[in-house]
Parts: C-alpha cells; sequence; structure tokens
C-alpha cells in the first residue's frame, strides 16, 4: 500500500493531528479510498502473519467506563478504535502447574512456566504490537502500543497491589470481542480458555468493530470455585456475592472481587507453592506498602538472581492454570 503524499503536504493540519475526515480517504495502490473493511481485514492478516493467535478490534468508546488513569484516551486522545492481540502459551508447562495445584504439592520447577508464560510470551507481544502500530502509521494513522507487562506505577497500592499497567489488556480483549473475564478475573477465551498473553494498541484509524462476545464461559459455582480453592492465599473469594460488576461495550462484565494484596504475595515468589524458595508468612491483615517492601526483602537471595537472569518472572498461575473453561486444558 502507497500513501499520496501530495495529499498530505497540501492537507490543513489542526495542532500538527490530520484532520479525521482526510484520514479517511487515505489511497491504496490501486487508486481508491481505504476502506475500514479492508484496513481492519488487512491489519487483521498482517499480524496473524507476524505470529498473532487472536486478534481483535473495538471501538474506544466500549471502556468509557474505565477508570481515568487507565483509560486509553489518556494516551491518545482522538482515539477511536482499540486492538487486542493475543497469543497462547505453551500448554505442557500449565499442566504442569495445574496438575500439582490439584494435588497441592510443589511442581518441580517453576522455570518453564516463568519463561514461555511470560518472558519470552511477553517480548514477543511487545513485538506485535509495535509492528501493529507501525503499520498504521505508515498509512498516516496515529497509533499508541502500550506494552504487555510494565507498570506505570510500580509503587503498590491497595488498589493496584501490583501497580497498575497503562491499560488494561484483559479489559480491551473484552471490548475487543475476544472472550469474557472469568471469575478469577482473567480473561477467557473460547479457543485457549485462559492461555494465552494480551498486548493492546489504539488508534484513531477507523477500524472495523468485532461484535462483542456473547457466550458466558466461566460459572464458578458449577466447578466449585476451583480458582478459589487452588489459591494458596485465599485472595479469590468463594462467595458469588463478593463481586465486580460493571458494563464493557454495553454488556455486563462480572467476575470476584479479589483480595489483591493477598494474590500479590503469591504472584510476588513469596511462598514455594507459587515458585518462590522460601515460605514468607502471609499476614492476617493487609500490610502497609512499606511493610510490604519489608517482606518482599526477605526473599531468597537465590531466588533473585534468577529474576537478574531473565528479567521480570511470574510466579504462582495456579488459577490460571487450572481453569476449566472452555478451551482450556485444566481439567486434565
Amino acid at each position: 500500500m502507497f500513501f499520496d503524499y501530495e495529499m498530505v503536504l497540501s492537507t490543513e493540519f489542526n495542532g500538527g493531528v490530520m484532520d479525521t475526515a482526510v484520514k479517511d480517504q487515505k489511497l491504496n495502490n490501486d487508486g481508491g479510498e481505504t476502506e475500514p473493511v479492508r484496513l481492519t481485514d488487512d491489519l487483521r492478516a498482517y499480524l496473524h502473519g507476524e505470529g498473532a493467535d487472536l486478534v481483535g478490534f473495538g471501538g474506544v468508546d466500549r471502556v468509557n467506563g474505565a477508570p481515568e488513569e487507565m483509560h486509553p484516551r489518556r494516551y491518545l486522545p482522538d482515539a477511536r478504535s482499540m486492538i487486542s492481540i493475543g497469543v497462547h502459551v505453551n500448554e505442557a508447562v500449565c499442566d504442569l502447574i495445574a496438575r500439582h495445584a490439584r494435588k497441592k504439592t510443589n511442581p518441580p520447577s517453576y522455570h518453564s512456566y516463568q519463561l514461555f508464560t511470560l518472558v519470552m510470551i511477553n517480548r514477543e507481544l511487545d513485538r506485535l504490537a509495535y509492528l501493529g502500530a507501525k503499520y498504521l502509521e505508515d498509512r498516516g494513522y496515529q497509533a499508541y502500543p502500550f506494552p504487555a507487562n510494565v507498570p506505570h506505577l510500580p509503587k503498590p497500592s491497595k488498589k493496584y497491589p501490583g501497580g497498575p499497567g497503562d491499560v488494561s489488556h484483559k479489559h480491551i480483549a473484552v471490548g475487543c470481542g475476544l472472550g469474557r473475564l472469568g471469575w478469577h478475573t482473567m480473561l477467557i477465551t473460547p479457543r485457549f480458555g485462559t492461555r494465552q498473553k494480551l498486548v493492546s494498541i489504539v488508534t484513531d484509524a477507523p477500524l472495523v468493530p468485532d461484535p462483542m462476545f456473547e457466550e458466558n464461559l466461566c460459572d464458578p459455582e458449577a466447578c466449585g470455585f476451583l480458582c478459589a480453592k487452588v489459591c494458596p492465599t485465599n485472595a479469590i473469594p468463594m462467595d458469588t456475592k463478593r463481586k465486580v460488576s460493571f458494563l464493557i461495550g454495553g454488556k455486563e462484565t462480572v467476575y470476584g472481587d479479589l483480595e489483591g494484596w493477598r494474590c500479590r504475595w503469591g504472584c510476588s515468589g513469596m511462598l514455594k507453592c507459587t515458585g518462590g524458595y522460601r515460605n514468607i508468612p502471609i499476614p492476617a491483615e493487609e500490610p502497609t506498602e512499606e511493610e510490604l517492601l519489608e517482606y518482599k526483602s526477605r526473599i531468597d537471595p537465590w531466588q533473585k538472581r534468577v529474576v537478574n537472569y531473565v528479567g521480570l518472572v511470574p510466579y504462582c498461575g495456579r488459577c490460571y492454570a487450572v481453569c476449566p473453561a472452555k478451551g482450556s486444558n485444566g481439567t486434565d
């Protein structure tokens, strides 16, 4: 596809941003106008060709209920469309965690889970986000890629125990029609269940939104709250009254009201059963930010060497791995 630079040079800009109506009339190499359907289909095919397993599109207005600090238009004020990209994680390493979570035993190693469900996957997702944004910017649109897993506020808080990301990839994925959120708060898709990782792009390009996914993929009572049962820190409630409910794209989204700091305890590798090298007793009440840092200082120094070798690594993942939802292998 070639860009008509003469048209650009003759276009009036408002504050350095090309007028939206003009943007929607980019010229293709065949001399015709870029139709939103064609642009959407071509971008989807391009991302799949680069290795994406899941690609969905949605209007930014579908997530208008997002907190101000995590709304996509905070980063791109003229954003019209969202793109959600998913990569399937390795099934065997998840199955290992699932088997031991159900037996209440410690897996022989967490290293493959750490590498092939986060470290390597995040690099691939960041690459796809960059390429997708570049694809659109090469065609004259603005496109803002978000990192797969980097908190913009590293300091924990009661609201965001791990530090919030720039946006919530899983909520954007729901808004792009890829699936629904489960009781454990993670995205469930009909193809892979919980076993994908996500990244997002927002753009002012007029992409055609995919329909919202309608089917309910999670019934916590039907599986006996399996995700809550295997949670070593009791972060996930076993009472459907303890829930969070809001709208994405006009559709109700419901999941469990997790105790985030408890979840973070396991995900930070502070227990042997979640991949840590030693058990750091969890307190009865939520620690302050300073107390949490003191607890984290007790992590085995040899464990910290793994992080120094490969970067940010995940721990726990027990609810993620055992989820029996459609598309997952958590029931083997």
